[in-house]
């Protein structure tokens, strides 16, 4: 609930965000637009107003020309002549100011003839002025075309001016139009921006009252959880009771094992032998077979009673956990193996073994069983290989790995070659009691590990032990 309604939040306020830049962004178009608009209104009026200064200037310099046809004065000649160059310089700017306007620029090649025109007109009248004298200045031809030509002037300006008004009015109405779209979308996205905002804002309120809600009710939660802990570590503790009261009594029985029950198996195995050595030859064939029998069963109740020692005596008789030396104990348990490698003319492969914390004698043992167990299921005929090797595996463990080229084993059966006295081979094959790799696992489990093996049937198997490098610091000597 939390993490939705804090999605919707963050949606809100990212959407909010884009709206801002897509504000802004349309706003800084608007206002350029607004600016532009405004920009060219105030172009036009310019033009407008240069128009009516060109006209001026054209009166001016008719007036600075009649004055010095009538005075003769230099004054009004000096005037005249530079009148006609304002107009030339303001024709540029006009030309240059509606550059972008081509009906203007059609427009100018006649407003230029017809200034051209009567500046000439008059250049020719003064002309005569100066050469003549003031005896006929004025005549009613010139005057009638200089009027003529005076009125083709205004007409040109009147031209270019009526298209500029003309132009004025549509520019003021884009600027009007665009103004009031810059107001529309700056109400629009403010509107929008604070719906979104006023959204967040209900959003986040009501996402810290589920979120107290929920404190509550994991408060309570936990408050039930502690109680339950409470009463399941009161469960344990007198399960722990139980399995220490178990351990004892699997100790009792270890010990009537070892002594009560092997102390009648001895005095069978002993009188069985004296029966053997002194009356054998008084007995029949029946009733030595059934005295071999009888000792036959006594030997395999011996071995089976030890091997249930040892794999009790993985807990009952377990060592604190100290720096182990595993290439030490491998090369040691190879020297007591000896002699049955040599038998099998077999041959073991051992690669150096790092130290680990763990419990020597069973490190012993578990490498003894494994190796053991390699040299009795070879193939017959093909003498044994075995190789001893340890890897780095994750999380601070030792892959230990025994591998063989044995008769190997169905995978199928893999868990069943850990379970105490449970054989895949007949007791005529091979010999033992089917304890040896529970041992193993047992010890491996004892450690904090596993151990599992991969095997093909004829192809050999490869056991392989995960152990933890280093142990709990309480478990250490």
């Amino acid at each position: 609930m939390n993490s939705f309604a804090g999605g919707r939040i963050a949606v809100a306020f990212t959407v909010a965000i884009l709206l801002l830049i897509i504000n802004a962004l349309v706003s800084y178009r608007s206002v350029n637009t607004l600016i532009d608009n405004n920009e060219r209104v105030i172009r036009t009026q310019e033009v407008l107003e240069n128009l009516q200064e060109l006209k001026a200037l054209a009166l001016q310099a008719e007036t600075g020309a009649r004055g010095y046809l009538l005075s003769g004065d230099g004054i009004y000649l000096d005037e005249y002549r530079l009148t006609a160059q304002n107009i030339a310089s303001m024709i540029a700017k006009l030309k240059e100011a509606t550059a972008d306007n081509a009906s203007h620029q059609q427009k100018f090649p006649a407003l230029e003839k017809a200034i051209a025109a009567r500046l000439e007109r008059l250049d020719q009248r003064v002309a005569r002025r100066q050469a003549e004298g003031s005896g006929s200045v004025f005549d009613a031809a010139d005057t009638q075309e200089g009027k003529r030509r005076m009125d083709d002037v205004r007409a040109a300006i009147a031209e270019i001016a009526n298209d500029e008004h003309s132009l004025l009015t549509k520019r003021v109405a884009e600027s009007e139009l665009s103004g009031q779209r810059t107001i529309w979308t700056f109400a629009l996205a403010n509107s929008l921006l604070l719906a979104l905002l006023c959204l967040a804002f209900y959003l986040a309120i009501r996402d810290i009252r589920e979120r107290k809600q929920n404190e509550l009710r994991l408060q309570g939660e936990r408050e039930l959880l502690e109680q339950r802990v409470i009463e399941r570590t009161a469960e344990l503790n007198v399960v722990n009771t139980e399995l220490q009261r178990s351990n004892r009594e699997l100790q009792d029985f270890a010990f009537v094992a070892s002594h009560d029950l092997q102390e009648p198996l001895r005095k069978i195995q002993a009188f069985g032998d004296r029966l053997t050595t002194k009356h054998a030859p008084q007995l029949n064939d029946e009733a030595r077979d059934y005295l071999a029998r009888m000792q036959g069963a006594a030997d395999r109740m011996h071995t089976l009673i030890n091997d249930l020692l040892s794999f009790s005596r993985v807990t009952t008789k377990a060592q604190p956990f100290v720096p182990t030396d595993l290439d030490k104990v491998a090369r040691e348990v190879l020297v007591d193996l000896e002699v049955r490698i040599q038998e099998n003319d077999g041959r073991v492969d051992l690669e150096k073994l790092p130290t680990i914390d763990a419990d020597p004698l069973q490190m012993r043992q578990l490498l003894q069983n494994l190796i053991g167990n390699a040299l009795k299921f070879h193939n017959p005929g093909i003498p044994p290989v075995i190789k001893i090797k340890a890897e780095s595996a994750v999380a601070g463990t030792l892959s230990l790995t025994v591998t063989d080229n044995g008769i190997g084993f169905d995978e199928k059966y893999l868990d069943r070659i850990f379970t105490p006295f449970q054989r895949l081979h007949g007791r005529n094959e091979y010999e033992g009691t089917g304890i040896g790799l529970a041992v193993c696992r047992k010890i491996v489990e004892r450690h904090g590990g596993t151990l599992t093996a991969k095997s093909k049937p004829g192809e050999g198997s490869t056991f392989i032990a995960l152990l933890p490098v280093k142990q709990e610091k309480e478990k250490i000597v």
